[in-house]
C-alpha cells in the first residue's frame, strides 16, 4: 500500500502526536532530571552541579506559617509551622482560598572555596493575590501589598525576578502572601525558579520573548484574516478565525507573563480578573463557530444554541459580579469548555470519517485540540510537569486550519479562473460573432450602396426610380451606422468602453459634426447651425464619444421631422461648474409619405438610447422635451444634457504649451501669435495645424526628430494665410475640427489652388466613423490618421506622403534633366561664342575646338546612350570633348590631370563620368576666382575598377553632403541620377569625400568580369 494512502497518513499523524504528548508529559523529568527537591523546608544543593541551564525549580515541601507574617531572622515555634507543597494552593490549610501566611525555605548552597560573593536570582510566577519576597533578611521583590485583612491587602499578580548576593553557603527564603480577593486556589500556584542571575535572567527573557512572538503571530493573523473577511464577507469562517486570534492575543496578554499588566501597572485588580476570564469564556465558543462554518454540514442547531447561551452566561457573570465570585465559576467554565471541546472534536471527526480531501487536516486539528485541552486541564489541577514546552499544539492547529482555508481559497480561485476563462471564451465568441456578422453584412451592404450610387449617377432616370434609389441609399447608410453602433452598444452593456476625457472646445466639435451632417443630408432642407458661444468654458469629455452623441442627436432631430434649422447652443450652469448643451429643432413628426423616415423610424429611438448610454458614462443624463406651441405652429424639440466644465485655456495657454525651442535647435518664434517653427535648410517643409496643444506637441516633436522643417500653429485662418503667402510646402497636417475655420473648409480652400499631388494633406481626426472620413476625403484629403496617436502609424503616413511629393518632384526634374542633356542651350551658346572668338585670332585652335565640339555633340546624341551600358572608350571620349571645350572657355582657371592605366576594357552606364566632372567644375573649382585643379583617376584593384574625380574647389558643407545623394538637396539632380543608376546596376553608388574649403572627391566602383586579372 503506498505511503500516500489514507491509512498511512493516519498512522503518521497519530505517531507524531503520540510523540508530542509523551514529550510534554516527560518534559519536566527530562529538563530537571536529578534536580534536588525540598524536604521539611530545607533544599540541600550542596551536591548540586548546575547544568546547561544553571537553574532549578524550588519544588517540594516548604515550611508554612498560616495566619502569620514571619519576619526575617525571627525564630518561630514549631507548633505554628507545617509542611506545604509548592507549587500548590493553600485551600486545604485554611479551608478556603482566603487567608495569609508565610512560606519559608532554607537553601543550602554548594561550598564556596573562594569565600566570595555569589549572585543568584529567584523568579516568582503566580502568588495569589499579593506577596513579598525576602532573602537572608533583605526584601528583594514582591507583587502587591499583603495585609491582615481584605482592606489592608492590595492585590496584584504578575511574575517578577529578584536578584541578590549571598556571601555564605546558606540562604533563607521567606515569602509573605495574602489572598482576600480571588475565590479559588490561593497561595503559590505556579513554580518558583532559583539559579544563577544569568540563568534566571535568560530564562525570563526567553519566556517574555516566546510570549511576544506568539502575540505577534496572533496579531498579524487576526488582522490578515479580518481583511480577508472584509473582502469576502460571505466566508463567515474567516471572521471567526480572526476573532479566535484576537481572543488568543488577549489570553496571552493577561496570562503567563501578563504583559498587559506590566504595561498598565495601576490597573484595578477587579478589571484584571475580568480581562482574564473574558478570553477564557469566549475562546472556545469562537473556536466552535469557526469549525461550524468550516464544516456546516455536520453542525446541529442545539450545538450553536448551547455555545451562544453558555458564552453569554459566563460573560454576564464575569461582567456583573466581583472577582471573588467569578473566580468560583472556574469549575462551570471548565465543564463548559470540556463540552465545547467535545462538540468541536465531534464535528472534526465527522469530517474525518467522511474521507474528504480535508479529512487528514481535521484529524490533525482534533489531536491539537485534545492535547492542548488535556494538558491545560492538568496544569490547572497542579501537574507542573506539563509546562515548559512551547505551545506547539496551538501553532500546529493554526497552521493546519490556515492551510485548509488557503487550500479552499485557491480551489475557489481555480474554479473562478476556469469559469472566467469559459466566460471569456463565450464573450470572445459573442464578440467574434458580432464582428464577423457585422463584417459579413457590411461587405454586401456596401456593395449594394455602391451599386445604388452608380445607378443614381446614371442619366435618364425617372423620378420614381430616383426616389426608390434614394430610399435604398438612405436605408443602406443608416444600416451601416447601426452595425457600428451595435458593436459600441455591446461594449457599453459590458462596461468595457473606456473614456479618455479631456477639455473639449464644444464650438469646434459641433462645427465638425455639423459639417458631416451637411454632407450626409445633402439635398434636404435641414440646416445645422452652431451657436455655441466662444466664451463658454471647455467641457470635460471623451472627444470621440461626444462626437457620437452629437451625431446621434442630430440624426434624431432629422428623423423627428425637423424643418429649417437644427440649432446647438451652450451656456454655463450650476455656478459655472457645468456646461449645458441644448440641441433644438422645430418641425414635427414625419408624415407617412416620407419614405425614408418611415423606413428608419425605429432607428430614432436607438439614437436616443445610444446617446443616453454614452452620456451616462460621462455621469450625465439626457433630457428630451417636445413642447407644443400656439395653435397652427410647429412643435419644438429640445434635447439637453450637462457636462463638467473644464478649466479655461485661452490662446496664450495653448501657445505656451508648445515647445520652447532654443536657438541651438534652430527654433524661432514667428511674429504671428501661436506660430512656432523648427527650420532645417533644404529639408521637406511640413505645416501642422491643431488646436490641441498636447497633440500638436507630439506631432511637432516627432517630425523634428525626423529632421524636417516643421511649422506648428493652432488657428486655421492663420494657417490659410501662411499657405497663401509662403510657398514651398511639402505636406499639410490638419485637425478636422479647428476653431474659426474648420479643417474641412481649410482643406477645400487649399484644393482651390493646389492639386492632390502638388500639396498633400493629412487629416487628423478623433473619429473613425466612415461619414467623418468621407467628408475629409471629399474636402480633398490625401490620407488620415486617428487620435489617440500611434507614433509608428503617424510617421508611416507622413513619410508616404512626403515620398510621394518627392517622387513627383524627382520625376519632373528627371524629365527636365533629359531635355537639358539633349539640348543644353546655354552650353551650346557659350561654346559657339568661344569658337567665334577664336576663329579670328587662332584658326588652328578653332579647328581643334570645332572637332571637339562635334565629337561632344555626336556623343551626346549617340543612340547608344539609351543602352544600359556603354564601352569605357565612348564615355571617355565624351569626357575629353567636354573638358577640351571647357578648357578653351576658361583657360588657365582649369587645370586637369589624368591617371589612367595603359588599357581600360570595361563597360559602364552611359553619362556616368561626365556629370561628375561637370559637377567638379561648376560647383568646385570654378566657384573660386583663380580656378583650380581637377584630377581624374581610374585604377584597377582586386575585382573592380575605381573611378574617382577629385578637385581642390570650395568643397561641400557637412550638412549638405548627406542630402545630395538622398535627393533632398535641391541644387540639381546630376549626382543623384548617377548614384541611383549605379545602384540599380551594381548595388552601390557614389562615394563623396569632401572638406569645406579644401575640395571634394567623388568616386565609384565598377566590378570587373569574373576571371579577369588586374592589369595595373
Amino acid at each position: 500500500m503506498p505511503f500516500t494512502s489514507r491509512k498511512w497518513k493516519l498512522l503518521a499523524v497519530v505517531a507524531c502526536f503520540a510523540v508530542l504528548a509523551g514529550l510534554r508529559l516527560g518534559w519536566g523529568g527530562i529538563v530537571h532530571h536529578g534536580d534536588p527537591v525540598a524536604r521539611n523546608g530545607v533544599l540541600d544543593l550542596r551536591s548540586w552541579s548546575p547544568g546547561w541551564n544553571a537553574s532549578l525549580p524550588l519544588n517540594g515541601e516548604w515550611t508554612f506559617y498560616p495566619g502569620r507574617y514571619v519576619q526575617p531572622g525571627e525564630t518561630s515555634p514549631n507548633a505554628d509551622a507545617r509542611a506545604i507543597r509548592v507549587p500548590g494552593p493553600w485551600d486545604g490549610v485554611f479551608g478556603s482560598p482566603y487567608g495569609y501566611g508565610t512560606y519559608r525555605l532554607e537553601i543550602r548552597l554548594p561550598d564556596n572555596p573562594e569565600h566570595g560573593e555569589r549572585k543568584y536570582a529567584i523568579r516568582v510566577s503566580i502568588v495569589r493575590t499579593s506577596s513579598v519576597l525576602f532573602v537572608n533578611g533583605q526584601r528583594v521583590g514582591g507583587s502587591g501589598v499583603p495585609g491582615l485583612t481584605r482592606e489592608e491587602t492590595t492585590p496584584f499578580v504578575r511574575p517578577y525576578v529578584a536578584d541578590f548576593v549571598i556571601n555564605g553557603d546558606r540562604a533563607e527564603v521567606l515569602i509573605q502572601a495574602a489572598n482576600f480577593h480571588y475565590g479559588s486556589k490561593g497561595g503559590i500556584f505556579d513554580k518558583i525558579s532559583f539559579g544563577t542571575y544569568e540563568a534566571i535572567e535568560r530564562k525570563n527573557m526567553l519566556q517574555i520573548g516566546q510570549n511576544a512572538l506568539l502575540m505577534g503571530l496572533f496579531l498579524i493573523s487576526g488582522i490578515f484574516f479580518l481583511m480577508l473577511f472584509l473582502f469576502r464577507r460571505h466566508k463567515r469562517e474567516l471572521l471567526y478565525f480572526s476573532l479566535f486570534f484576537w481572543m488568543s492575543l488577549l489570553f496571552f496578554l493577561t496570562h503567563n507573563e501578563r504583559l498587559l499588566f506590566w504595561a498598565f501597572p495601576n490597573m484595578n485588580y477587579q478589571l484584571q480578573i475580568k480581562l482574564q476570564v473574558m478570553p477564557t469564556a469566549v475562546l472556545f465558543p469562537i473556536l466552535y463557530a469557526f469549525v461550524r462554518w468550516m464544516y456546516p454540514q455536520h453542525a446541529r442547531p442545539w450545538m450553536t444554541k448551547f455555545a451562544i447561551a453558555g458564552m453569554f452566561v459566563l460573560l454576564a457573570v464575569d461582567a456583573f459580579t466581583p472577582a471573588s465570585v467569578s473566580a468560583r465559576s472556574e469549575g462551570i467554565l471548565a465543564v463548559f469548555d470540556i463540552v465545547l471541546i467535545g462538540v468541536i472534536v465531534y464535528l472534526l471527526m465527522r469530517e474525518f470519517v467522511r474521507n474528504t480531501p480535508d479529512s487528514v487536516y481535521s484529524l490533525i486539528a482534533v489531536f491539537c485540540i485534545l492535547i492542548e485541552g488535556v494538558f491545560q486541564g492538568l496544569f490547572y489541577l497542579g501537574v507542573d510537569a506539563v509546562q515548559g514546552l512551547p505551545p506547539i499544539e496551538k501553532i500546529v492547529f493554526v497552521l493546519d486550519m490556515a492551510f485548509v482555508i488557503a487550500k479552499r481559497f485557491f480551489a475557489e480561485v481555480g474554479e473562478v479562473e476556469t469559469l472566467s476563462k469559459r466566460l471569456l471564451v463565450a464573450d470572445r465568441l459573442k464578440n467574434d460573432f458580432l464582428a464577423s456578422t457585422s463584417h459579413e453584412i457590411r461587405l454586401p451592404l456596401h456593395g449594394m450602396i455602391n451599386i445604388a450610387q452608380v445607378m443614381m449617377n446614371e442619366e435618364n432616370l425617372g423620378e420614381r426610380d430616383t426616389e426608390r434609389l434614394s430610399l435604398l441609399l438612405a436605408t443602406g447608410r443608416r444600416l451601416s451606422h447601426l452595425l457600428n453602433d451595435m458593436l459600441d452598444l455591446s461594449k457599453l452593456n459590458e462596461g468595457v468602453l473606456a473614456l479618455e476625457s479631456r477639455p473639449i472646445d464644444l464650438r469646434v466639435l459641433v462645427s465638425g459634426v455639423a459639417d458631416v451632417m451637411r454632407y450626409l443630408n445633402a439635398g434636404r432642407s435641414v440646416r445645422f447651425i452652431n451657436r455655441v458661444d466662444p466664451s463658454v468654458l471647455p467641457a470635460t469629455a471623451d472627444e470621440h464619444r461626444l462626437m457620437q452623441v452629437m451625431f446621434h442627436l442630430f440624426h434624431y432631430a432629422v428623423k423627428w421631422g425637423a424643418r429649417g434649422d437644427v440649432v446647438v447652443t451652450a451656456a454655463m450652469a450650476g455656478e459655472s461648474r457645468f456646461v449645458e448643451v441644448t440641441v433644438s429643432a422645430q418641425g414635427g413628426k414625419a408624415e407617412a409619405g416620407d419614405a425614408e423616415a418611415t423606413a428608419a423610424d425605429s432607428a430614432a429611438d436607438f439614437s436616443l438610447e445610444m446617446s443616453r448610454k454614452l452620456l451616462g458614462l460621462h455621469g450625465s443624463e439626457l433630457a428630451v422635451m417636445e413642447m407644443g406651441t400656439e395653435a397652427g405652429a410647429d412643435p419644438v424639440l429640445a434635447m439637453v444634457f450637462r457636462l463638467p466644465a473644464g478649466r479655461e485655456e485661452p490662446a496664450e495657454v495653448a501657445t505656451a504649451a508648445l515647445p520652447q525651442w532654443e536657438e541651438a535647435v534652430s527654433g524661432e518664434r514667428d511674429p504671428a501669435e501661436g506660430v512656432w517653427r523648427h527650420a532645417v535648410p533644404d529639408a521637406p517643409r511640413v505645416l501642422l495645424v491643431d488646436d490641441d496643444p498636447v497633440s500638436l506637441r507630439f506631432m511637432f516633436d516627432t517630425l523634428v526628430q525626423e529632421k524636417l522643417d516643421v511649422t506648428a500653429m493652432t488657428d486655421g485662418q492663420e494657417a490659410l494665410r501662411l499657405i497663401e503667402t509662403e510657398g514651398g510646402w511639402d505636406l499639410i497636417v490638419l485637425e478636422a475640427m479647428l476653431p474659426y475655420l474648420s479643417g474641412y473648409d481649410l482643406c477645400r480652400k487649399i484644393r482651390e489652388r493646389h492639386t492632390f499631388y502638388d500639396l498633400p494633406v493629412l487629416f487628423v481626426t478623433a473619429s473613425m466613423q466612415p461619414a467623418y472620413l468621407l467628408v475629409g476625403f471629399d474636402a480633398g484629403a490625401n490620407d488620415y490618421v486617428t487620435k489617440p496617436f500611434k507614433a509608428p502609424e503617424f510617421l508611416a503616413r507622413t513619410r508616404i506622403l512626403l515620398r510621394m511629393k518627392q517622387s513627383i518632384r524627382e520625376r519632373l526634374d528627371i524629365e527636365m534633366a533629359l531635355i537639358q542633356a539633349q539640348i543644353k542651350p546655354h552650353f551650346l551658346y557659350n561654346t559657339l561664342n568661344t569658337i567665334a572668338s577664336l576663329s579670328e585670332i587662332d584658326p588652328d585652335r578653332t579647328r581643334d575646338l570645332l572637332a571637339d565640339f562635334g565629337s561632344y555633340l555626336q556623343s551626346s546624341f549617340d543612340l547608344r546612350n539609351l543602352d544600359r551600358k556603354v564601352p569605357f572608350d565612348q564615355e571617355w571620349k565624351l569626357v575629353q570633348s567636354y573638358l577640351n571645350i571647357e578648357k578653351a572657355r576658361f583657360g588657365s582657371r582649369i587645370q586637369l590631370t589624368v591617371s589612367l592605366p595603359d588599357s581600360v576594357s570595361l563597360s559602364l552606364p552611359p553619362l556616368t563620368i561626365q556629370p561628375i566632372v561637370e559637377n567638379a567644375l561648376r560647383h568646385g573649382v570654378l566657384k573660386r576666382v583663380e580656378g583650380g585643379r581637377v584630377h581624374i583617376e581610374i585604377k584597377e584593384a582586386a575585382g573592380y575598377v575605381r573611378i574617382s574625380v577629385r578637385d581642390n574647389g570650395v568643397g561641400i558643407p557637412p550638412t549638405k553632403k548627406a542630402s545630395i545623394l538622398e535627393g533632398t538637396y535641391r541644387s540639381g539632380i546630376g549626382l543623384v541620377n548617377v548614384d541611383r543608376r549605379l545602384k540599380n546596376a551594381y548595388g552601390h553608388g557614389l562615394s563623396i569625400e569632401s572638406l569645406e574649403g579644401e575640395g571634394t572627391e567623388v568616386s565609384f566602383r565598377i566590378p570587373l568580369p569574373q576571371g579577369r586579372e588586374e592589369t595595373a
